[in-house]
This record gives structure tokens, C-alpha cells and sequence, in this order.
């Protein structure tokens, strides 16, 4: 699996949700994006877009499976392979420009470091951590999860882990800042119009080292 080098190192994805539950099914969608199959290709950009930034919302799972697309842009198989009509860079340049989006490019930092602040609350958000965790999305249909799952996004718990969100996501915007602009030189217009689009979302989002602007 491809990724930049920001020594993070594989993350534990048995220990991260998306929209749909736990995120040990990302893996495998993201080594399907550079791949030979064609089918598989096309379910994982909508995995994409379905599950780890789904409708512009990120979840823990979104800021390494970000980074994991970001390094997939240099890989020379991106430039060979389409997602229908569309470049497959383009596609992926696409997603991290929501991406840059869902990391709130409007909210100052200081305001979302307050709202990630967990202090007093480390237990609380440990068990509803936990009962996110626990989630199986094919238990989905089951009423019974359905109302406990429902429960747990009520807790006020919930803000401060998707605060924490939003701070991871831009603790990687640097990281996938690097990756675009690297695509603006790219040999097909799509693509560069495509990177042209992110990038201006991404310069816009504050981080610990810059204004976001």
C-alpha cells in the first residue's frame, strides 16, 4: 500500500470507524484503487466517498485512508488507470478536495483544539469510543443495534472524538497539500485542473503551522 512519507507508520484500523462502522475494510479498498481490477476499483472510490468521507463528514478512519490516496498520486499505475470516463488522479484529487473541506477550512484552530480538549471526560469518551467501535455494520438491519447506535451519536461525548477528527485531518493536510501541488505538472488537463481545485481547498485550512490561508 502506498503512502508519503510522513513516518506514521500503518495505523491500527481495527482501532478506527467510518461511516459505516469499524474501519478494518478500508485496507482493503485502498490497495483496490491502483489495482488491475477494474470492478474492485470502481467499489472502492465509492467506498471513498460512501464510507470515509461520507457526505462531507470525516471520521477517524478519513485522515490515513487521506494520506494512503495522497501518496496513491505519484504512483505510476494512477496515471494509467480510469474510473469510468475520469482519470483515476483526478478522481482521487477530487475526494481529498473534500477532504480539505471536511477539515473546516472556516473554523479557527484554537476553536476546534477547544472542542477536542477531552479533559474530565477521558472515561466517557473511552466507552463511547468503545461502543463505536463494537458496531458491525451487518447487524445494521437489526433494530435493536439500530436505536444502540443511534443512542450513541446522541452522547455529547460525540463532539469531542469528531473534534479530534477534524485536528487529526489537518495534522495531514501538509502531508496532502505536497501530494497535490505535485499534480499540477501532471500530463493530462484533468488532472491538473482537478489538483488546481483541491489545492486552493487545502491551502485554506489552519493548522498548528500555518493561518490556513
Amino acid at each position: 500500500m502506498s503512502r508519503p512519507g510522513n513516518g506514521l507508520g500503518e495505523p491500527d484500523w481495527s482501532r478506527l470507524f467510518h461511516a459505516y462502522g469499524v474501519a478494518v475494510d478500508v485496507p482493503a479498498h485502498l490497495d483496490a484503487l491502483a489495482g488491475d481490477d477494474e470492478r474492485a476499483r470502481v467499489k472502492a472510490v465509492d467506498h471513498l466517498w460512501a464510507a470515509v468521507i461520507h457526505q462531507g463528514t470525516p471520521w477517524s478512519a478519513t485522515p490515513p485512508a487521506a494520506l494512503v490516496v495522497a501518496g496513491l498520486l505519484s504512483d505510476p499505475r494512477t496515471a494509467r488507470r480510469r474510473v469510468a470516463s475520469a482519470p483515476l488522479r483526478a478522481v482521487l484529487l477530487d475526494f481529498l478536495g473534500e477532504v480539505g473541506e471536511a477539515a473546516q477550512p472556516e473554523v479557527p484552530q484554537e476553536e476546534i483544539r477547544a472542542a477536542a480538549d477531552p479533559r474530565g471526560r477521558e472515561a466517557e469518551i473511552a466507552a463511547t469510543l468503545e461502543t463505536l467501535l463494537s458496531e458491525d455494520p451487518e447487524d445494521s438491519e437489526d433494530s435493536e443495534d439500530s436505536e444502540e447506535s443511534e443512542d450513541v451519536w446522541d452522547e455529547e461525548a460525540i463532539e469531542v472524538i469528531m473534534a479530534q477528527v477534524v485536528l487529526d485531518l489537518r495534522a495531514a493536510v501538509p502531508y496532502l497539500t505536497e501530494a497535490v501541488a505535485a499534480c499540477l505538472a501532471d500530463e493530462e488537463s484533468a488532472v491538473r485542473d482537478a489538483a488546481s481545485k483541491a489545492l486552493a481547498v487545502l491551502r485554506r485550512v489552519p493548522t498548528d503551522g500555518s493561518s490556513g490561508t
